[in-house]
């Protein structure tokens, strides 16, 4: 339940001024924020794992400009401009470069010389620290946008990082080594259709035999399998309906103790989808998953300029931001995926096309699932389902492949123990 959603149900948020030192606090003072929208904020963050300035940003009752100030005079620091933080010459330090994009942190000599970290998620500060060494821990703190600092980390590991996006997956589970390989690849090939062509010419009988009897034996297979998952679909109990959590709010008022509500990250890879961008925004923005827990990631191709100049005329909400992907080989999407997965601050990370018109409350199912499932779900696959089924013989025809494939047979082959193919 958001802010607005508790001002219609007359909730007056927690009791009691905010902490000397905190952030709303800061706010509260210097007039930016009003007193009882601290407590409501307050409130939410009761039951999200969300900071207090997350919060403040996504219900849009300040900005991070009022943030970034806010924190600046509480760590008695300034703040960045963009220009001034690429002035700032970094600090080459032996730490992981996906770590400081994690922390949104990075050291760098300040204007007169001394060592200083430039924040751009301060509530992250005192875990970011551990990875610093001890002289660097004390060293006097900058902030800047989280953007800004993420931007400027990217620009300086650009080259380890995209090596690292490239080979994230083991070579043997890669595509990226085939091109090594593609003149032994090209001479197997040639030597199996030379072959294949001088059996069929000596013993055409029998080499149509034995390709009629492995295409019956593949199709006796194909449908044994389909039988099974079917009759182990529909022989299985119908599955209980997830329950809310707990955490959900009536009146107000908490409704029994439960886990925060966790973050969620989802990754949209994107590549020349100009004219489907403004659509999959709106669609976006019709998630009821609390903004302040929802980090969509829009992924796109360094050379893909159309796709950044349209991004870049839409107003786009503050839970949503653009990873731009360095260009490099193969320039395929799970690479793209691979570069924006340090750029998650979700603890369940999702996927969506540029196509896809997710449910309202999908995030909320998925969360909900992940609550109920035992520890060893690691991932839930959505049911797809066309919007138009009754448009055409064609789109009929869609409709009902994909009914058998999402609700019938993956069902069946999960309840039977197979790999489920994503």
């Amino acid at each position: 339940m958001g802010i607005s959603e508790l001002r219609q149900a007359g909730y007056a948020g927690e009791d009691g001024p905010s902490p000397t030192g905190s952030l709303d606090s800061e706010l509260v003072r210097g007039g930016m924020l009003s007193a009882r929208d601290a407590g409501l904020a307050r409130s939410v963050q009761r039951h999200c794992d969300a900071s207090l300035e997350r919060v403040l940003v996504a219900e849009g009752l300040v900005d991070e400009a009022d943030i970034l100030e806010a924190h600046a005079r509480l760590l008695r620091s300034r703040r960045l401009r963009p220009e001034e933080l690429a002035d700032l010459p970094e600090l080459e330090l032996d730490i992981p470069p996906h770590t400081l994009l994690s922390y949104a942190i990075l050291p760098v000599t300040d204007r007169d010389g001394e060592p200083a970290l430039v924040c751009g998620e301060v509530r992250n500060l005192s875990e970011s620290l551990a990875y610093f060494p001890n002289d660097l821990r004390r060293a006097r703190l900058l902030v800047a946008p989280r953007s800004d600092v993420l931007r400027r980390i990217t620009q300086i590991y650009r080259r380890p990082l995209a090596e690292a996006s490239a080979t994230r997956v083991p070579a043997q589970e890669s595509c990226r080594v085939w091109s090594a390989y593609r003149r032994r690849r090209s001479a197997l090939m040639l030597g199996l259709l030379t072959t294949l062509c001088a059996a069929a010419i000596y013993a055409p009988t029998l080499v149509m035999a034995i390709f009629m009897g492995w295409a019956t034996l593949t199709l006796v297979v194909a449908i044994g399998l389909r039988m099974m998952a079917a009759l182990a679909a529909l022989t299985a109990e119908p599955h209980e309906a997830v329950r809310p959590s707990d955490d959900a709010e009536q009146d107000g008022k908490d409704s029994g103790p439960a886990a925060k509500l966790p973050r969620v990250s989802m990754l949209v890879p994107l590549y020349r989808e100009t004219e489907i961008a403004h659509a999959l925004i709106a669609r976006l923005t019709q998630l009821t998953y609390p903004k302040c827990l929802l980090d969509v990631v829009l992924v796109l191709e360094e050379k893909d300029d159309l796709t950044q100049k349209t991004l870049s005329q839409i107003d786009l909400p503050p839970w949503i931001r653009v990873v731009i992907v360095p260009d490099g080989a193969p320039r395929t999407k799970p690479r793209a995926m691979n570069f924006a997965l340090d750029f998650c601050e979700g603890d369940i990370v999702g996927i969506l096309d540029a196509e896809d018109a997710p449910a309202p409350d999908q995030i909320t199912q998925v969360v909900r699932h992940f609550q109920a499932a035992p520890p060893e779900v690691a991932c839930l696959q959505g049911v797809l389902d066309f919007y138009n089924p009754r448009q055409n013989w064609l789109a009929r025809c869609f409709t009902i492949e994909y009914a058998t494939w999402f609700r019938t047979m993956l069902p069946g082959m999960a309840r039977l123990g197979f790999a489920i193919p994503l």
